[in-house]
């Protein structure tokens, strides 16, 4: 079983470019053999992956915490990514779903 905890972010990014931003904030390498699948993988097992609006849908950025340990460990760790977000980005990060 997986829990996820969603940093929910007002920005308008291809998957790529956010993943990229998101590696870089992290100091961490994006993996993946296609966009569609790419993910950050986190050193604690867990990793993050990135959900952009499709078609018709309005923003948000949607950035996925995944993690097997539990729901407070993604949520701790999806806090500790907003954080580093907000100061390395300046991306407008609304909230964070659990």
């Amino acid at each position: 079983m997986t829990f996820t905890a969603t940093i929910v972010a007002q920005v308008q990014h291809t998957k790529p470019d956010a993943l990229w931003a998101i590696a870089t904030a992290l100091s961490r390498e994006v993996s993946g053999t296609s966009a569609a699948d790419a993910f950050i993988a986190l050193p604690d097992g867990g990793r993050v992956e990135v959900e952009i609006a499709k078609f018709g849908e309005s923003l948000p950025l949607a950035i996925d915490v995944v993690d097997a340990r539990g729901a407070a460990e993604a949520r701790a760790s999806a806090q500790n990514i907003l954080d580093l977000l907000e100061q390395s980005t300046g991306w407008q990060v609304d909230h964070l779903h659990d």
